[in-house]
């Protein structure tokens, strides 16, 4: 992989002039931005407007995505996950192609979302499958939830339901990153990728028949993307 061309992260509510000058030296171009309607109500990007990148982003609800990741066994959570945001992986895929400087990519955690994109983005260059869940669980270990969103006071934001939400977790004692494996112990991505094959061919096949890439677009975006 070539360093540089791409950045995940989580959301940067809380990010410093001393971070924004770290950020300032990376030449970003795009920051595309996977979060809800709520989520960015609550803490807007702001990395955009200081690099002066092109930002992107997609309107929908996080209470269809609350009720699938609170029911039962937490079994194939992210099924589905690659229609609902569709229209970042699209615009993230052709920034990468675009070569008009890097591109950040992130949710709130960055750790579901954009574990996702990330792994599609790995798995269409080639990486093997299980070097990308090595990485995909790096992020129990390295996020930082104390990071991902501002002070909020409660009645604040009475009718978010994201607001709500962090407030009863927060209730419940400092917050922490949890294993993204299902009660039976599966890994959420490999469920994931098993939908991907099943449904689509795989990755290359999902991003031809839904986002619109050609061959010859994958094969670009190996030559931009890999040593």
């Amino acid at each position: 992989m070539r360093w540089g061309k791409a950045f995940r992260s989580g959301a940067m509510p809380m990010l410093t002039e001393g971070d924004y000058t770290l950020l300032g030296q990376l030449d970003i171009g795009t920051v595309v931005d996977f979060r809800t309607l709520e989520e960015r109500e609550v803490a807007p990007d702001l990395l955009d407007d200081r690099m002066g990148a092109l930002f992107i982003s997609n309107d929908y609800s996080i209470v269809p995505m609350f009720a699938k990741m609170s029911a039962g066994e937490r079994d194939n959570i992210y099924s589905g996950i690659e229609l609902t945001i569709a229209p970042q992986l699209r615009s993230l895929f052709k920034r990468l192609l675009a070569g008009d400087g890097a591109v950040v990519y992130h949710c709130s955690a960055g750790q579901d979302r954009t574990g996702v994109a990330t792994a599609l983005i790995y798995d269409a260059l080639g990486v093997d499958r299980e070097t990308i869940l090595k990485d995909y669980h790096l992020s129990t270990e390295l996020r930082r939830v104390e990071n991902e969103m501002p002070p909020i006071a409660a009645g604040q934001y009475p009718n978010n339901p994201m607001v709500k939400y962090y407030l009863a977790s927060r209730a419940k004692g400092p917050a922490k990153a949890e294993p993204l494996y299902t009660s039976a112990g599966k890994s959420h991505l490999a469920q994931f990728f098993d939908h991907l094959d099943a449904t689509y061919g795989g990755s290359a096949g999902y991003l031809k028949a839904k986002l619109g890439f050609t061959d010859d677009d994958l094969n670009r975006l190996r030559t931009i993307m890999l040593q």
